[in-house]
């Protein structure tokens, strides 16, 4: 059992990491469900009807990120915050447009990038030019416009002055008669060549007619064969029959044309397959693997772990590390009728990792298993998470003291970084240690890339 003085350890250091907490929190204000590799931008339209939180923001048809917000903006528009990953990088005078998609109907945001070369769209920014998207109600409300304007017309036309209008019509057609005469008489050679196809055209009209009546071919044998049209007749009151069954709601078409609840039924399957598709695509994954070189024991500890991203601001942790430290197990015996208790120490076998984390703004909160050990972890992302601060606490050795680490981390070249801390830094073993870290981490879009450009460089 840990001693009185060890457990007065934990309990200020789970009150601190608390107050660590809730002070950044009040001082970030509010929490946003942005994941590590996206970036928030700024879109006000002056209608967002339809569109959900959730749904997609697409750039040539590409998906690129999530609506992440959406909010009433100066009482009349709609401020809709997009959340577009960080390897997507757009000028600052690109367009959003709302448009729709799907066998639903569903809404989304289209992206169009702007001029290249210039300033980029970053976490914060606002999008100057919205399209909003077309409101149905509203075009209903001009086609109603115009045909009250088509009933004014033909009212002015009964009136008195009506008569005079249509003499101009009149008019106007003789005229347009007139021209094309004169254009007829100016292309004459061409229109007899073209009268003369239309001779040809005839005659082989009257040649298909001859072969209807003399009953060649299918039209023929359904015009001058009365079996064939027998055939037809019974085929016709065939489908009059399927036709009575459908109306009627017999069968399975007949239930699905005339039973409101079997509408409902396929419109609820339809959007359980939207929201399973749209969860789908949200999903990513990332393999991930650091060194940490001990100074003071001169070994390497090396973890490798692969993130399950379900959403831009939850993933789950699943990896090993291999200690040299190892394992400890406690085996109690019994020798000349005394119990004893052994500590067996197996140097390195592999702990294991599993994890859930849940981002807030720019702080990430894991818990889980920490090499084979129940805890509790705090990443802290700045400077455009170039720079990731850590701390993680977890269950030591039997009654020994909790396992705590602290280090920082700098990501360079995209998929690598390199970092230092401080390792068991309160062992009651004697086994703390500065260490100096590198790791590396691909996402599955970064191995597509890697791959895809691999199979290239060798097809040539």
């Amino acid at each position: 059992m840990y001693s009185s003085s060890t457990e007065l350890k934990v309990g200020l250091f789970v009150l601190a990491a608390l107050a660590v907490v809730v002070w950044m929190a009040l001082r970030l204000g509010v929490f946003s469900n942005i994941g590590e590799d996206y970036y928030r931008v700024n879109a006000v339209f002056d209608e967002a009807s339809g569109l959900k939180q959730g749904v997609a923001v697409e750039v040539a048809g590409i998906n690129v990120g999530r609506v992440a917000e959406i909010s009433l903006f100066q009482a009349d528009k709609a401020l809709v915050v997009l959340a577009i990953r960080n390897d997507v990088r757009l000028p600052a005078d690109s367009r959003a447009v709302i448009r729709t998609q799907g066998v639903l109907g569903d809404k989304f945001v289209e992206i169009y990038p702007g001029a290249k070369g210039g300033a980029l769209l970053t976490s914060g920014s606002q999008i100057q030019e919205t399209v909003s998207a077309v409101d149905m109600s509203e075009l209903l409300e001009k086609l109603a416009s115009v045909a009250d304007d088509l009933k004014v017309l033909t009212s002015a036309l009964a009136q008195d002055g009506g008569g005079q209008d249509l003499r101009d019509i009149v008019n106007n057609v003789k005229d347009l008669s007139r021209s094309l005469k004169d254009l007829t008489e100016a292309n004459a050679p061409g229109v007899t060549k073209a009268i003369e196809k239309l001779g040809l055209v005839a005659d082989n009209m009257v040649s298909i007619t001859e072969r209807i009546e003399k009953g060649q071919g299918t039209l023929g044998q359904l015009i001058n064969d009365d079996s064939a049209m027998r055939e037809l007749r019974s085929t016709l009151a065939s489908l009059r029959t399927i036709t009575d069954k459908v109306a009627s709601g017999e069968g399975t078409l007949g239930r699905l044309v005339n039973d409101e609840t079997t509408i409902d039924k396929i419109d609820q399957a339809l959007t359980s397959v939207n929201n399973y598709l749209e969860k789908t695509d949200t999903m990513s994954v990332t393999v991930d693997y650091r060194a940490d070189w001990m100074t003071r024991y001169n070994y390497l500890k090396s973890t490798v772990g692969v993130k399950i991203h379900t959403s831009p601001y939850r993933y789950y942790l699943l990896g090993v590390t291999g200690d040299y430290f190892g394992k400890y197990s406690r085996t109690d015996y019994e020798f000349n009728g005394q119990e004893y208790r052994r500590d067996n120490h197996e140097r390195g076998k592999l702990k294991f990792n599993a994890q859930i984390a849940q981002r807030f703004y720019d702080i990430v909160v894991r818990g889980g298993v920490f090499e084979s050990g129940a805890g509790l972890g705090v990443d802290w992302y700045l400077f455009d998470e170039t720079l990731a601060v850590t701390l993680e606490a977890f269950s030591g050795d039997f009654d020994h003291n909790p396992h705590l680490r602290a280090m920082a981390t700098y990501r360079f070249w995209k998929y690598f970084y390199v970092g230092g801390g401080y390792d068991d830094f309160i062992s009651d073993l004697h086994r703390s240690s500065p260490f100096i870290s590198f790791g590396f981490s691909f996402s599955d879009d970064d191995l597509k890339e890697l791959l895809g450009g691999a199979s290239s460089f060798i097809s040539k």
